[in-house]
């Protein structure tokens, strides 16, 4: 899949937040969405960090395939999910990348 025009990150990427919201039942959560348009300047495919117990911001690289992109938010918000339940093991990264691109797919699948 090829890059998509910068435009279109931002709308996408609240959708996936959306998604994720109601994918893992969160409520009274608020998550800040920054893009960074290359891989050197985030220096990874995206991240994330609690401000609050109620405030979160996740941080992607629009840099990669619409898929890939959509995958990295998904993972973030794992985090999100997981720092909102206060359950994970070790780091958490085992269960992020593991339901990434399930997500991502079963977004596609539903998005309207």
């Amino acid at each position: 899949m090829g890059k998509m025009k910068e435009k279109y990150h931002f709308p996408i990427a609240t959708k996936v937040v959306d998604y994720c919201f109601d994918y893992f039942q969160l409520e009274d959560v608020n998550v800040d969405i920054e893009l960074y348009s290359n891989y050197k300047s985030l220096k990874c495919w995206g991240d994330s960090e609690q401000i609050s117990d109620t405030r979160y911001r996740i941080r992607i690289c629009t840099d990669q395939s619409l898929r890939d992109f959509v995958a990295t938010v998904c993972h973030e918000m794992v985090h999100v999910n997981q720092w909102v339940t206060n359950k994970w093991s070790g780091d958490g990264e085992r269960e992020a990348e593991k339901l990434q691109y399930k997500m991502a797919n079963k977004f596609w699948k539903e998005w309207k």
